[in-house]
């Protein structure tokens, strides 16, 4: 079912998540699965929205000069540059983000900002572990040991 933001009311993802509960209804009931499928998907939802809430914070802090790309004292990235780690194509192109247009920086949790390795993380592990914790019926781990605790950091 995955982590994104995606519209899960939407027909592929209705599909999905019935696809998923006559798995569980072998052994639950109906009732059950579906439950526990709408509360992941709640779950991940949540999560989803905490990590654009981190990215647009990261983002006006570069846009406000606050943020930096990536350190000239640490090694380049793949490409050689020292760009935002979070200028991914399109979405934030341009020399304000650093780099030339059309360069791309890469979604990385080394060699960047505090703040971009918060972004990383969010995404990174923290949503994972929302997703893997709540699929698994792991409420805890999905709550207190690695998801939203480190979401809301």
């Amino acid at each position: 079912m995955g982590m994104s933001n995606a519209d899960r009311g939407a027909p592929l993802w209705k599909e999905k998540g019935d696809t998923w509960a006559s798995v569980c209804d072998d052994c639950h009931s109906p009732r059950f699965a579906k439950e526990n499928l709408q509360a992941m998907d709640e779950a991940c939802k949540d999560a989803g929205l905490k990590y654009t809430e981190t990215f647009k914070v990261a983002e006006n802090l570069m846009l406000d000069g606050m943020g930096e790309p990536m350190p000239k004292d640490l090694a380049p990235d793949w490409s050689g540059q020292h760009i935002w780690s979070l200028k991914i194509g399109a979405y934030h192109d341009g020399p304000k983000y650093g780099g030339k247009k059309g360069e791309s920086g890469e979604f990385r949790m080394s060699n960047c900002s505090d703040i971009e390795r918060v972004c990383f993380e969010s995404v990174g592990y923290w949503m994972t572990y929302i997703f893997k914790g709540m699929a698994h019926g792991s409420w805890n781990d999905a709550t207190y040991c690695d998801g939203s605790f480190g979401m809301d950091r």
